[in-house]
């Protein structure tokens, strides 16, 4: 989409303003600017590039000498007039001054908060970054696309749905293309990983209100009853877009809580309720498991029997990426999200359906190009490989701030894979 800002009456007195401006154009030509809601959803966040610039005076000098130099004007009516586009229109964002000069701009070093004492934000401090993530399946992953399914039959013993797996398309499955952009919901994500920060932290204790919050809801967000009691989170997720990836059909008959895994193999029992693993009493987390024999893989939407699921998935070795941007984190909120992401060499994720049975193990990669931001030397004009500090994970994963370390080490750990 393409918008214009219209500007009148500008002197020398708004010189200052007009830098903020200059930068605020910046970041929304670097994406970091973010439009509508749902944002720490992965949605609202774009970048754009300033095309055109129209200037208008009435005399050559003054404002327009200061901002365009000596560029020729022409004659426009009453007007004198000049008009940039694309690489020269660039020129004038980069000619503006910095905000302050580099020696009088102190980071702040811890994040602000306010009087109920909860983080605000109304200033950048503390911990501020940007994450890229790579996402390597492990075992098939099935995530079910949003709207109605994308296949349908009808059989002797009822109507059978084929659901293909989520993709960035319309809900309707007439509108849906023939080509389709697989990708990890970010909600599905955010929600995986608020849930292991939650156990991570041992958050079990439902936050009060805006004042009294748990360390799960301060950090992702939380919203409670009555006014000024909702409160957004620091950490966005986005979605996980997947290159090329390798799908199957797979058919998975229910009920299957008779199948359980011990010794090292699945084994079906004559019945009974499917086993649950829960850490601390609280918390459910499904183990990481071979698929079990219940499942099976299949050449196309093949239906037999309305008593079963029937699905795509994502095969194993395909890869998504997806970024997490996150501000205003102190030291030990951003150890602890590091060791939730990345976990450990020998430990995984799992989301989507059927995780019971062995599906939707997945381990995550933080990619070279995750930076913190120094935003005292961004807005002082420091070049950005300045700002953008390389992120030392090795030296920022502690598992001595996880809560319920070994517990989650043993849901966790992939090792049966």
């Amino acid at each position: 989409f393409r918008f214009q800002l219209d500007m009148e009456d500008l002197g020398e007195e708004d010189l200052e303003a007009l830098a903020v401006l200059a930068h605020l154009v910046q970041d929304f030509q670097r994406g970091d600017i973010v439009i509508g809601g749902e944002k720490t959803a992965g949605m609202g966040w774009v970048e754009g590039t300033l095309s055109q610039v129209e200037w208008l005076t009435g005399s050559p000098e003054g404002v327009g000498q200061t901002l365009f130099g000596d560029r020729p004007l022409s004659p426009d009516g009453v007007w004198q007039r000049l008009d940039l586009e694309d690489e020269d229109a660039q020129e004038v964002l980069a000619s503006f001054p910095p905000l302050m000069p580099a020696n009088t701009v102190a980071a702040i070093t811890q994040p602000v908060r306010t009087g109920e004492g909860y983080i605000s934000h109304r200033a950048f401090g503390g911990h501020c970054g940007l994450l890229v993530v790579e996402a390597e399946v492990l075992t098939p992953l099935h995530i079910q696309e949003s709207g109605e399914p994308s296949y349908r039959a009808h059989l002797a013993d009822g109507p059978v749905n084929g659901w293909d797996f989520f993709s960035m398309a319309p809900p309707e499955a007439a509108h849906r293309p023939e080509a389709r952009t697989y990708a990890l919901p970010s909600l599905s994500l955010r929600g995986m990983l608020r849930h292991i920060y939650t156990i991570a932290s041992d958050a079990r204790q439902e936050s009060q209100d805006i004042g009294r919050l748990n360390p799960a809801d301060h950090l992702f967000g939380w919203v409670g009853k009555g006014p000024n009691q909702a409160l957004t989170g620091r950490v966005s997720v986005g979605f996980g877009l997947f290159q090329e990836p390798t799908l199957a059909w797979f058919k998975v008959p229910y009920p299957y809580g008779a199948w359980t895994y011990a010794g090292g193999a699945w084994q079906q029992r004559a019945s009974g309720p499917a086993d649950a693993l829960h850490i601390a009493g609280t918390w459910r987390l499904f183990p990481h498991r071979p698929l079990a024999p219940i499942a099976v893989q299949q050449e196309d939407f093949q239906p037999d029997t309305a008593q079963a699921n029937y699905f795509r998935a994502i095969l194993p070795g395909s890869r998504a990426r997806f970024t997490i941007r996150f501000w205003n984190l102190e030291d030990e909120e951003l150890r602890r999200l590091l060791w939730v992401v990345a976990l450990e060499p020998d430990l995984a994720h799992k989301m989507g359906k059927h995780r019971y049975l062995g599906f939707g193990s997945l381990r995550f990669h933080i990619q070279p190009q995750s930076h913190l931001v120094d935003w005292a030397a961004r807005y002082a004009g420091a070049p950005e490989e300045r700002w953008q500090q390389p992120l030392d994970l090795d030296a920022w994963l502690d598992p001595n701030v996880v809560r319920h370390y070994r517990a989650l080490r043993e849901a966790l750990h992939a090792g049966q894979l």
